[in-house]
């Protein structure tokens, strides 16, 4: 939700949490089970999950209660695709929901993995509050590590105020082995209509089994109240 929610100087974040799949983008996992769905040049996903609070960017949108959220994607072989994702909220100008509706581009070349698109934050029920967002980034692997460079911008809207922002993050994450479970971490920095100055961070562990994800993070940022640092956890299925 818009970062002037809580506050016009101070303001969020991978939903969610970028580096552990906690909030905005689960894990998801392509449903093409047939012969026939697999000569199809689309393929289809969704997740859901429980957490014990919506973390976006770093700061709580769910005034540091639990949230359910969920989400499906569309893509095409080509590497264009659209999708939705929804999260329970504190109430905010009548809303107690945020839907976010996207589409992009992703690619990989080289062993590079490149993904740039256009992101619409949306509170039905509400008056004046979606806004847009380009996003984009780049990822890849170093050994173990898999790495993601990305960054986030908000041109100049009448709903952010009239001015934009920026946010710039990295993502890193490492297996343990062979087991099931793998460590995360994130650094963030925003500056604009929704931060001034201000950076967010996570780091924690996930454990993935089948088609679930367990996941346990610390999350804090240089925000008080509601960016306060927290234990989050979540419970996410991909399909």
């Amino acid at each position: 939700m818009p970062k002037f929610l809580f506050s016009s100087s101070k303001f969020r974040s991978t939903c969610a949490l970028a580096a552990l799949a906690i909030g905005a983008v689960a894990p998801t996992i392509s449903t093409g089970a047939s012969a026939q769905e697999s000569t199809s040049p689309f393929s289809f996903s969704a997740n859901a999950a429980i957490v014990t609070e919506y973390r976006f960017r770093g700061l709580s949108l769910s005034n540091h209660d639990p949230a359910i959220q969920g989400g499906f994607d569309v893509s095409h072989e080509s590497g264009f695709y659209i999708g939705t994702w929804g999260s329970s909220i504190e109430s905010y100008a009548g809303s107690e929901f945020e839907m976010d509706i996207y589409g992009g581009y992703a690619t990989e070349i080289e062993g590079l993995t490149f993904d740039v698109g256009l992101l619409a934050y949306t509170y039905p029920g509400s008056k004046g509050t979606y806004y847009l967002e380009l996003y984009s980034s780049i990822g890849g692997t170093a050994g173990i590590v898999d790495w993601t460079l990305g960054a986030a911008y908000v041109w100049d809207q009448d709903n952010v105020g009239g001015t934009d922002n920026i946010y710039a993050y990295v993502d890193a994450s490492v297996p343990l082995g062979d087991t099931p479970f793998s460590l995360s971490g994130h650094l963030a920095y925003e500056d604009g209509a929704f931060g001034n100055d201000k950076w967010d961070w996570n780091a924690g562990v996930a454990y993935a089994f089948e088609q679930f994800s367990l996941s346990v993070s610390y999350v804090d940022t240089n925000v008080s109240g509601i960016g306060k640092g927290a234990i989050v956890g979540m419970l996410s299925a991909s399909f």
